[in-house]
């Protein structure tokens, strides 16, 4: 047997067995490697290199999460936070073609002149934004053709998804039954219609980040959905802050973390005036003045470009009836609150912000929110006290609303009924279709009143100039000022300018008080 002839480098020193063996086996492998098939010999280094790649790249890893600062990882977090919003945006329509009831245009093409127009441009607004993104959910109570869904498709982005529920309504008793009869018989609940965008976003809930559910007439822009993001944001602030109990008769004094809990921001439907000489604003304003003057150095005004400036193409200008394309502040009217149900009050992060009307049946005391009263002055009369939070015609009604994930979760533990489905007794009967309307589903009663399985939920309005018009959404059918009388319908800017004369006067109790 040939023997091999080591090198002095190789050559191992008596006593130490141990180092002979190593360099023998050394030798051994790098023989069998240099024999090895050039093609074999290539494919292990390409193994060897890999893992050797592998392993940098884990104890770079262990080291940047064990030695780095904090400071620094926290700030190299902050670019990666602003990442996307995932919207679900939900439109329910009961409708294809008007009726002519509540002063619609009879037989006008719904679907084309109403919904199409308005939730093309609403989803043109919110693309824009690139920390936006958007899918839509249609619901319908009636058949969609295929000609008809290829139609909407063609007026959408391209990188917005489209999903359809259609012939949506459930079925029940007509009328509603307690106990089946001879007389009982099924047929469509169209009022349930309303309830069955909960279904949808039971469904996507773990998909998306914000859930936007609204009526076919109502057009909501990238603009409320990043404000009411960020509002959202710093509202969760204050909550992780605040205190576990506070005072809620003294609005002057810090909020706890349970009435921060029912805290959201809110909105407010307007329409747009179309012929103000026969169907016009009111006349007469109530008592509180008019002020503009929110800074010492100049005025502001309601913005009426985020609500209501539409860009539609040419092949969606609707023909029956107008909706106007950049209409000026003064034909934007509000038409369900007034300054006599509003109030106000400071936060920390926010600055003043105005108290939307609606919680307070059926709640705890500690978790109410209280504020400034528009009246608290005297304005009303020394007698006068503030009018019913459930007032219907004070309650700004929204037309739909909209929700973080979080919040979603939040409004489960909240609300007195189940948010999302099942809907079981005893706040619901026959699965929520009882007794519950469109106003209570969609409107946004049951998330922001005490009605039967109400959540309460505290609706805020930035008192901002620069965020105030943020809160009010655009109801494109504009059929409210033809049904309403004409002292119904208040100039959002006039809202806006009595709400900074309460805010100024509820500036002055606050100095004091501190003062004191």
């Amino acid at each position: 047997m040939k023997q091999r002839i080591l090198s002095p480098s190789h050559k191992t020193h008596v006593g130490s067995p141990r180092k002979g063996y190593i360099t023998t086996a050394y030798i051994n492998c790098k023989e069998r490697f240099n024999n090895m098939n050039p093609r074999h010999r290539w494919a292990f280094f390409g193994v060897w290199l890999l893992w050797k790649v592998i392993a940098g790249c884990v104890v770079l890893y262990v080291a940047y999460e064990e030695f780095l600062p904090s400071g620094l990882r926290a700030s190299s977090s902050s670019a990666s936070s602003e990442k996307t919003t995932k919207v679900l945006y939900i439109v329910t329509s009961l409708a294809e073609f008007n009726t002519g009831q509540r002063k619609t245009v009879k037989n006008q093409d719904r679907l084309k002149e109403v919904l199409l127009p308005v939730l093309a441009d609403s989803i043109q607004s919110i693309v824009k934004d690139p920390q936006l993104q958007v899918d839509v959910f249609l619901i319908t109570a009636f058949s969609l053709q295929p000609e008809r869904e290829a139609l909407i498709r063609r007026h959408l982005p391209p990188n917005v998804g489209l999903q359809v529920w259609d012939d949506a309504c459930p079925l029940g008793y007509d009328p509603p039954l307690r106990e089946a009869t001879a007389q009982a018989r099924l047929s469509e609940n169209t009022r349930a219609l309303a309830r069955q965008h909960r279904y949808v976003i039971r469904d996507k809930m773990e998909h998306y980040d914000l859930f936007v559910a609204v009526e076919d007439d109502m057009r909501i822009t990238g603009e409320h959905i990043q404000h009411f993001v960020e509002t959202s944001q710093a509202i969760d602030v204050l909550r992780e802050a605040a205190p576990l109990s506070g005072s809620s008769t003294d609005w002057k004094a810090p909020l706890s973390r349970s009435q921060l809990d029912r805290m959201v921001p809110g909105f407010v439907r307007v329409e747009v005036l179309l012929n103000p000489a026969e169907n016009g604003p009111q006349t007469k304003l109530a008592p509180i003045p008019l002020d503009y003057e929110f800074s010492s150095s100049s005025e502001a005004h309601f913005d009426p470009s985020i609500c209501c400036h539409v860009n539609l193409t040419d092949d969606l200008i609707p023909r029956e009836a107008p909706i106007p394309a950049s209409p000026s502040r003064d034909d934007i009217v509000i038409w369900e609150t007034t300054i006599e149900a509003m109030a106000v009050r400071k936060l920390p992060n926010l600055g003043w912000v105005a108290l939307l009307p609606g919680p307070g049946k059926k709640m705890k005391e500690a978790d109410r929110i209280f504020g400034y009263w528009s009246g608290d002055g005297g304005a009303f009369g020394k007698d006068a006290t503030k009018p019913s939070p459930g007032e219907p015609h004070l309650i700004a009604q929204q037309g739909g609303w909209m929700a973080t994930r979080d919040q979603i979760h939040r409004l489960q533990d909240l609300c007195m009924g189940s948010f999302l489905p099942p809907f079981d007794p005893p706040e619901y009967r026959s699965d929520g279709q009882e007794s519950m309307n469109v106003e209570f589903w969609s409107g946004g009663y049951q998330f922001f009143t005490g009605v039967k399985g109400g959540c309460n939920m505290q609706r805020i309005v930035s008192l901002q100039p620069e965020h105030f018009s943020k809160h009010f959404i655009y109801h494109a059918a504009n059929n409210k000022q033809r049904q309403l009388s004409r002292e119904r319908m208040l100039k959002a800017d006039h809202f806006m300018a009595q709400l900074n004369s309460v805010r100024k006067a509820a500036e002055k109790v606050l100095l004091q008080s501190n003062m004191m």
